[in-house]
Protein backbone atom coordinates (compact mmCIF):
# COMPACT_ATOMS: atom_id res chain seq x y z
CA UNK A 1 0.00 0.00 0.00
CA UNK A 2 0.86 3.39 -0.87
CA UNK A 3 1.38 5.89 1.62
CA UNK A 4 -0.90 9.09 1.12
CA UNK A 5 -0.54 12.31 3.04
CA UNK A 6 -4.32 13.91 4.01
CA UNK A 7 -5.19 12.71 0.53
CA UNK A 8 -9.29 12.05 1.25
CA UNK A 9 -10.03 8.47 0.55
CA UNK A 10 -13.45 9.85 -0.55
CA UNK A 11 -14.56 13.36 -0.81
CA UNK A 12 -18.38 14.86 -1.03
CA UNK A 13 -19.20 17.93 -2.23
CA UNK A 14 -22.06 20.18 -1.54
CA UNK A 15 -22.63 22.79 -4.16
CA UNK A 16 -25.55 24.27 -6.30
CA UNK A 17 -23.15 25.49 -9.01
CA UNK A 18 -21.77 23.66 -11.26
CA UNK A 19 -18.91 26.17 -12.29
CA UNK A 20 -17.78 26.49 -8.17
CA UNK A 21 -17.80 23.25 -7.56
CA UNK A 22 -15.69 22.24 -10.78
CA UNK A 23 -13.31 25.14 -9.56
CA UNK A 24 -12.91 23.97 -5.97
CA UNK A 25 -12.49 20.03 -7.22
CA UNK A 26 -9.65 21.17 -9.85
CA UNK A 27 -8.16 23.07 -6.78
CA UNK A 28 -8.23 20.09 -4.36
CA UNK A 29 -7.30 17.83 -6.93
CA UNK A 30 -4.49 19.86 -7.65
CA UNK A 31 -3.54 19.52 -4.08
CA UNK A 32 -3.02 15.88 -4.33
CA UNK A 33 -1.12 14.47 -6.96
CA UNK A 34 -1.37 10.72 -7.46
CA UNK A 35 1.45 9.08 -4.97
CA UNK A 36 2.66 6.83 -7.79
CA UNK A 37 3.34 9.88 -9.84
CA UNK A 38 1.45 10.93 -13.42
CA UNK A 39 -1.98 12.61 -13.19
CA UNK A 40 -5.58 11.49 -12.12
CA UNK A 41 -7.59 10.79 -15.24
CA UNK A 42 -11.09 11.34 -14.36
CA UNK A 43 -14.21 9.53 -15.25
CA UNK A 44 -17.66 11.42 -14.44
CA UNK A 45 -21.16 9.67 -13.45
CA UNK A 46 -24.36 11.03 -13.25
CA UNK A 47 -27.02 10.35 -10.79
CA UNK A 48 -29.80 10.67 -13.06
CA UNK A 49 -28.61 7.80 -15.03
CA UNK A 50 -27.84 5.42 -12.06
CA UNK A 51 -24.34 3.82 -11.91
CA UNK A 52 -23.14 1.41 -14.22
CA UNK A 53 -20.91 -1.63 -14.25
CA UNK A 54 -18.08 0.77 -15.57
CA UNK A 55 -18.00 2.58 -12.26
CA UNK A 56 -18.11 -0.41 -10.36
CA UNK A 57 -14.78 -1.90 -12.01
CA UNK A 58 -13.25 1.39 -11.63
CA UNK A 59 -13.56 1.47 -7.78
CA UNK A 60 -13.41 -2.37 -7.05
CA UNK A 61 -10.57 -3.69 -9.46
CA UNK A 62 -6.45 -2.86 -9.10
CA UNK A 63 -4.62 -4.06 -12.12
CA UNK A 64 -0.91 -4.07 -12.24
CA UNK A 65 -1.16 -1.56 -14.68
CA UNK A 66 -4.22 0.49 -13.51
CA UNK A 67 -3.86 4.22 -13.78
CA UNK A 68 -4.79 7.00 -11.14
CA UNK A 69 -8.48 7.37 -11.55
CA UNK A 70 -11.03 10.26 -9.86
CA UNK A 71 -14.35 8.82 -10.17
CA UNK A 72 -16.82 11.43 -9.86
CA UNK A 73 -20.78 11.12 -9.43
CA UNK A 74 -22.87 14.48 -10.46
CA UNK A 75 -25.89 14.71 -9.05
CA UNK A 76 -25.39 11.98 -6.57
CA UNK A 77 -28.11 13.06 -4.62
CA UNK A 78 -30.69 11.73 -6.78
CA UNK A 79 -29.26 8.71 -7.48
CA UNK A 80 -31.56 5.15 -7.02
CA UNK A 81 -31.12 3.96 -3.35
CA UNK A 82 -29.95 0.75 -4.56
CA UNK A 83 -26.84 2.42 -6.00
CA UNK A 84 -26.88 4.72 -2.79
CA UNK A 85 -26.63 1.77 -0.49
CA UNK A 86 -24.01 -0.25 -2.54
CA UNK A 87 -22.26 3.15 -3.19
CA UNK A 88 -21.60 4.00 0.92
CA UNK A 89 -20.81 0.18 1.22
CA UNK A 90 -17.87 0.24 -1.41
CA UNK A 91 -16.23 3.23 0.07
CA UNK A 92 -15.95 2.16 3.55
CA UNK A 93 -13.49 -0.21 3.08
CA UNK A 94 -11.79 2.68 1.51
CA UNK A 95 -11.10 4.58 4.73
CA UNK A 96 -7.91 2.84 6.41
CA UNK A 97 -8.56 2.01 10.55
CA UNK A 98 -5.82 4.37 11.65
CA UNK A 99 -7.74 7.05 10.49
CA UNK A 100 -11.07 6.01 12.06
CA UNK A 101 -9.15 5.63 14.68
CA UNK A 102 -7.21 8.83 14.59
CA UNK A 103 -9.02 11.60 12.15
CA UNK A 104 -5.42 13.53 13.02
CA UNK A 105 -2.85 11.45 11.46
CA UNK A 106 -0.92 11.65 8.48
CA UNK A 107 1.33 9.39 6.26
CA UNK A 108 -1.43 6.70 6.43
CA UNK A 109 -1.46 4.10 3.94
CA UNK A 110 -4.96 3.91 1.94
CA UNK A 111 -6.01 0.39 0.96
CA UNK A 112 -6.41 2.15 -3.12
CA UNK A 113 -4.29 4.82 -3.69
CA UNK A 114 -5.28 4.54 -7.79
CA UNK A 115 -9.22 5.27 -6.85
CA UNK A 116 -10.50 9.02 -5.44
CA UNK A 117 -14.48 8.75 -5.56
CA UNK A 118 -15.85 12.27 -5.47
CA UNK A 119 -19.34 12.24 -4.43
CA UNK A 120 -21.28 15.66 -5.39
CA UNK A 121 -24.46 16.79 -3.71
CA UNK A 122 -25.76 19.88 -6.30
CA UNK A 123 -28.58 20.83 -3.60
CA UNK A 124 -30.00 24.32 -2.40
CA UNK A 125 -28.94 25.91 0.07
CA UNK A 126 -30.91 27.59 2.85
CA UNK A 127 -29.58 29.83 5.56
CA UNK A 128 -26.42 29.18 4.40
CA UNK A 129 -27.08 25.12 4.54
CA UNK A 130 -26.99 22.70 1.82
CA UNK A 131 -30.37 20.70 1.60
CA UNK A 132 -29.07 17.40 1.86
CA UNK A 133 -31.20 14.60 1.54
CA UNK A 134 -31.95 12.51 4.94
CA UNK A 135 -31.06 9.26 4.26
CA UNK A 136 -27.52 10.69 3.10
CA UNK A 137 -26.49 12.14 5.98
CA UNK A 138 -27.81 9.50 8.53
CA UNK A 139 -25.44 7.35 6.32
CA UNK A 140 -21.93 6.30 7.85
CA UNK A 141 -19.92 7.30 5.17
CA UNK A 142 -21.37 10.67 5.46
CA UNK A 143 -20.64 10.55 8.80
CA UNK A 144 -16.82 9.77 8.45
CA UNK A 145 -16.65 12.40 5.88
CA UNK A 146 -17.53 14.89 8.08
CA UNK A 147 -15.13 14.00 11.06
CA UNK A 148 -12.38 13.64 8.65
CA UNK A 149 -12.98 16.91 6.92
CA UNK A 150 -14.04 15.29 4.10
CA UNK A 151 -17.01 17.41 3.02
CA UNK A 152 -17.01 20.91 1.82
CA UNK A 153 -19.95 22.70 1.34
CA UNK A 154 -19.71 25.65 -1.13
CA UNK A 155 -22.61 28.10 -1.51
CA UNK A 156 -23.95 29.27 -4.90
CA UNK A 157 -23.01 33.32 -5.93
CA UNK A 158 -25.39 35.53 -3.99
CA UNK A 159 -25.51 39.52 -4.34
CA UNK A 160 -23.06 39.71 -1.35
CA UNK A 161 -20.42 37.34 -2.95
CA UNK A 162 -21.04 38.53 -6.54
CA UNK A 163 -18.51 41.69 -6.80
CA UNK A 164 -15.92 39.35 -5.65
CA UNK A 165 -16.15 36.83 -7.92
CA UNK A 166 -17.12 39.25 -10.89
CA UNK A 167 -13.59 40.41 -9.87
CA UNK A 168 -11.80 37.48 -9.75
CA UNK A 169 -13.11 36.06 -12.69
CA UNK A 170 -12.07 39.53 -14.79
CA UNK A 171 -8.59 39.31 -13.39
CA UNK A 172 -8.04 35.40 -14.60
CA UNK A 173 -9.50 36.88 -18.59
CA UNK A 174 -7.48 39.98 -18.49
CA UNK A 175 -9.73 42.27 -18.15
CA UNK A 176 -9.64 45.74 -16.60
CA UNK A 177 -12.80 46.44 -15.06
CA UNK A 178 -13.49 49.45 -12.79
CA UNK A 179 -15.07 49.67 -9.34
CA UNK A 180 -18.56 51.09 -11.57
CA UNK A 181 -18.15 48.12 -13.88
CA UNK A 182 -17.91 45.44 -11.98
CA UNK A 183 -20.92 46.58 -9.51
CA UNK A 184 -23.20 47.04 -12.81
CA UNK A 185 -22.21 43.48 -14.03
CA UNK A 186 -22.93 42.54 -10.38
CA UNK A 187 -26.53 43.50 -10.57
CA UNK A 188 -26.91 42.61 -14.38
CA UNK A 189 -25.79 39.40 -14.60
CA UNK A 190 -27.89 35.88 -13.48
CA UNK A 191 -25.99 34.53 -9.84
CA UNK A 192 -24.53 31.82 -11.70
CA UNK A 193 -20.92 31.58 -12.01
CA UNK A 194 -21.06 29.59 -15.42
CA UNK A 195 -23.34 32.49 -16.57
CA UNK A 196 -20.58 35.21 -15.31
CA UNK A 197 -17.70 33.37 -16.22
CA UNK A 198 -19.41 33.30 -20.17
CA UNK A 199 -20.25 36.95 -19.87
CA UNK A 200 -17.14 38.11 -19.11
CA UNK A 201 -14.97 35.74 -21.80
CA UNK A 202 -17.26 37.48 -24.35
CA UNK A 203 -16.79 41.07 -23.38
CA UNK A 204 -13.15 39.94 -23.08
CA UNK A 205 -12.69 39.36 -26.72
CA UNK A 206 -14.34 43.49 -27.00
CA UNK A 207 -11.80 44.46 -24.67
CA UNK A 208 -8.68 47.06 -26.10
CA UNK A 209 -4.67 45.33 -25.90
CA UNK A 210 -4.53 47.07 -22.18
CA UNK A 211 -7.87 45.04 -20.78
CA UNK A 212 -10.18 47.59 -20.66
CA UNK A 213 -13.74 47.82 -22.50
CA UNK A 214 -14.93 50.17 -25.02
CA UNK A 215 -17.21 53.02 -23.45
CA UNK A 216 -20.77 51.86 -23.47
CA UNK A 217 -19.87 48.56 -21.76
CA UNK A 218 -23.15 48.57 -19.92
CA UNK A 219 -25.45 48.46 -22.92
CA UNK A 220 -23.79 44.94 -24.01
CA UNK A 221 -24.59 43.04 -20.56
CA UNK A 222 -27.52 41.73 -21.37
CA UNK A 223 -26.14 40.42 -24.54
CA UNK A 224 -23.34 38.49 -22.68
CA UNK A 225 -25.36 35.35 -21.18
CA UNK A 226 -23.96 31.90 -21.38
CA UNK A 227 -23.40 30.77 -24.58
CA UNK A 228 -25.97 27.67 -24.83
CA UNK A 229 -26.86 25.87 -27.47
CA UNK A 230 -29.99 27.38 -27.86
CA UNK A 231 -28.72 30.90 -27.78
CA UNK A 232 -26.05 30.46 -30.27
CA UNK A 233 -28.34 28.57 -32.24
CA UNK A 234 -30.96 31.83 -32.23
CA UNK A 235 -27.85 34.13 -32.90
CA UNK A 236 -27.01 32.03 -36.14
CA UNK A 237 -30.72 32.19 -36.98
CA UNK A 238 -30.69 35.77 -36.86
CA UNK A 239 -27.35 36.96 -37.80
CA UNK A 240 -25.81 33.95 -40.36
CA UNK A 241 -22.45 31.99 -40.15
CA UNK A 242 -21.65 32.55 -36.37
CA UNK A 243 -19.02 35.06 -36.16
CA UNK A 244 -15.24 34.39 -35.31
CA UNK A 245 -15.92 35.56 -31.48
CA UNK A 246 -18.82 33.55 -30.58
CA UNK A 247 -16.73 30.38 -32.44
CA UNK A 248 -13.86 31.18 -30.44
CA UNK A 249 -16.13 31.35 -27.26
CA UNK A 250 -17.22 27.75 -27.70
CA UNK A 251 -14.23 26.28 -28.02
CA UNK A 252 -12.58 27.93 -25.18
CA UNK A 253 -15.87 26.78 -23.12
CA UNK A 254 -14.98 23.01 -24.83
CA UNK A 255 -11.74 22.98 -23.53
CA UNK A 256 -10.04 22.15 -26.40
CA UNK A 257 -11.73 19.34 -27.33
CA UNK A 258 -12.96 17.36 -30.66
CA UNK A 259 -15.80 20.36 -31.25
CA UNK A 260 -18.37 18.15 -32.61
CA UNK A 261 -18.06 15.27 -30.30
CA UNK A 262 -18.15 17.88 -27.28
CA UNK A 263 -21.15 19.69 -28.78
CA UNK A 264 -22.45 16.45 -28.75
CA UNK A 265 -22.02 15.92 -25.37
CA UNK A 266 -23.51 19.24 -23.99
CA UNK A 267 -26.35 18.49 -26.90
CA UNK A 268 -27.31 15.84 -25.33
CA UNK A 269 -27.25 16.92 -21.57
CA UNK A 270 -29.81 19.84 -23.00
CA UNK A 271 -32.35 17.27 -24.65
CA UNK A 272 -31.81 15.32 -20.81
CA UNK A 273 -32.58 17.90 -19.03
CA UNK A 274 -35.64 19.47 -21.84
CA UNK A 275 -36.93 15.92 -21.61
CA UNK A 276 -37.52 16.17 -17.36
CA UNK A 277 -38.89 19.67 -17.78
CA UNK A 278 -41.78 18.12 -20.37
CA UNK A 279 -42.09 14.96 -17.79
CA UNK A 280 -42.73 17.17 -14.91
CA UNK A 281 -39.51 16.75 -13.40
CA UNK A 282 -38.00 20.19 -11.68
CA UNK A 283 -33.53 19.97 -12.63
CA UNK A 284 -32.59 22.17 -10.18
CA UNK A 285 -31.34 25.72 -12.03
CA UNK A 286 -31.19 29.00 -11.00
CA UNK A 287 -35.21 30.70 -11.61
CA UNK A 288 -33.81 32.47 -14.84
CA UNK A 289 -32.16 29.62 -16.01
CA UNK A 290 -34.73 27.48 -15.40
CA UNK A 291 -37.70 29.50 -17.59
CA UNK A 292 -35.38 29.75 -20.48
CA UNK A 293 -35.42 25.80 -20.27
CA UNK A 294 -38.65 25.47 -20.14
CA UNK A 295 -39.58 27.55 -22.56
CA UNK A 296 -37.34 25.88 -25.01
CA UNK A 297 -39.08 22.56 -24.10
CA UNK A 298 -42.85 23.85 -24.75
CA UNK A 299 -41.02 25.26 -28.03
CA UNK A 300 -39.71 21.98 -29.40
CA UNK A 301 -42.21 19.47 -27.50
CA UNK A 302 -41.60 15.87 -26.86
CA UNK A 303 -41.13 14.96 -30.55
CA UNK A 304 -38.42 18.47 -31.25
CA UNK A 305 -36.35 17.00 -28.00
CA UNK A 306 -36.31 13.28 -29.60
CA UNK A 307 -35.36 14.81 -32.60
CA UNK A 308 -32.33 16.94 -30.79
CA UNK A 309 -30.79 12.62 -29.49
CA UNK A 310 -30.90 12.03 -33.34
CA UNK A 311 -29.49 14.67 -34.59
CA UNK A 312 -26.39 13.90 -32.03
CA UNK A 313 -26.00 10.32 -33.20
CA UNK A 314 -26.33 11.20 -37.01
CA UNK A 315 -23.21 13.61 -36.46
CA UNK A 316 -21.58 10.90 -34.29
CA UNK A 317 -21.96 7.99 -36.64
CA UNK A 318 -21.06 10.66 -39.74
CA UNK A 319 -17.52 11.28 -38.42
CA UNK A 320 -17.00 7.53 -36.67
CA UNK A 321 -18.25 5.87 -39.98
CA UNK A 322 -15.89 8.23 -42.20
CA UNK A 323 -18.83 9.56 -44.10
CA UNK A 324 -17.60 13.12 -42.82
CA UNK A 325 -14.96 15.08 -41.50
CA UNK A 326 -15.54 16.49 -38.07
CA UNK A 327 -16.26 20.10 -39.83
CA UNK A 328 -18.88 18.73 -42.13
CA UNK A 329 -20.37 16.50 -39.29
CA UNK A 330 -20.80 20.05 -37.30
CA UNK A 331 -21.80 22.62 -40.53
CA UNK A 332 -24.73 19.71 -40.75
CA UNK A 333 -25.35 19.36 -37.62
CA UNK A 334 -25.66 23.19 -37.28
CA UNK A 335 -27.74 22.90 -40.53
CA UNK A 336 -30.23 20.35 -38.92
CA UNK A 337 -30.66 22.46 -36.19
CA UNK A 338 -31.82 25.30 -37.61
CA UNK A 339 -34.22 23.61 -38.93
CA UNK A 340 -35.67 22.44 -36.00
CA UNK A 341 -35.24 25.44 -34.15
CA UNK A 342 -37.49 26.99 -37.25
CA UNK A 343 -39.91 23.84 -36.91
CA UNK A 344 -40.29 25.12 -33.19
CA UNK A 345 -43.75 24.83 -31.73
CA UNK A 346 -44.86 22.63 -35.02
CA UNK A 347 -43.16 19.55 -33.04
CA UNK A 348 -45.47 19.26 -29.87
CA UNK A 349 -46.63 15.43 -29.92
CA UNK A 350 -44.54 12.63 -28.46
CA UNK A 351 -42.20 10.64 -31.04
Amino acid sequence: MTKVRNRPAFSFFACPDSKLLRNRLDALVAQHPPAQGGEWRPYVFWGDEGLNQTFWEHLTIQGLFALPKLLVIRNANILPAENLKKLFSALLPLVPKALRENPAASDVPLPNPLVWPIICLEVAFEKGTPKIPAHIQKASVYDIALKMGWLENIPGLAPQSMPAFVKNESARLGLKLSGEQIGVLSSALPADAAHVSSALSSLALLADQDGRLPSGMESLVENTHELSIFELMRIIQQQGPAPAAWRRILEDRLSGENLVFAFNAVLLREARMLWQFLSGQEPYLPASIAAQKKAAARSLGFAGVAKLWELALMADKGIKSGERNTEQAFEKLAADLFVLFSQGSHMKGKP
